[in-house]
């Protein structure tokens, strides 16, 4: 009878050590599952919210298109003509002249008037400074554009 009751204890303590060791198992496959579904919600979300702010960066840049027609220099300014075709007003903020600011004015060529907002159109900027090989544009929206004038004169 001894024997008997040894026996039935073994396979009781054998048996609730399976089953805790099961248990554990589920514990951290449930945990690992948790981490990794947050971990890959986390950057499906980042991934879609860049892609929406390329879009809207694009969307804003078609917005302020504009192509440069000619450009033309003399002793004492660069005269750039620009064509917008954009869809939205912007601003020329900056000019950057072979590193550092300079002074300039955005003329209507149509209107002959000094304007600050260019619109869809046919516009000049005139820059005041010494000819330079490089000019860089600023507008309000942040966006910069980079003229090589070096084999333009």
């Amino acid at each position: 009878m001894n024997l008997k009751n040894n026996f039935k204890h073994y396979f009781f303590t054998k048996a609730i050590s399976n089953i805790v060791a099961a248990l554990i198992l589920i514990s951290i496959v449930l945990a690992s599952y948790i981490i990794a579904s947050h971990r890959i919600h986390y950057l499906a979300g980042l991934r879609s919210s860049s892609i929406v702010e390329a879009y809207d960066i694009r969307a804003r840049k078609i917005g302020t298109l504009f192509s440069i027609v000619d450009v033309f220099v003399n002793e004492s300014e660069t005269h750039i003509l620009i064509y917008s075709y954009g869809f939205e007003k912007f601003k020329i903020k900056t000019v950057i002249s072979d590193n550092s600011t300079s002074d300039f004015i955005v003329r209507n060529t149509l209107t002959e008037q000094i304007t600050e907002s260019i619109e869809k159109g046919l516009y000049e900027i005139i820059v005041s400074n010494i000819p330079s090989s490089r000019l860089i544009l600023i507008t309000d929206k942040g966006d910069f554009y980079e003229i090589k004038i070096k084999n333009w004169y």
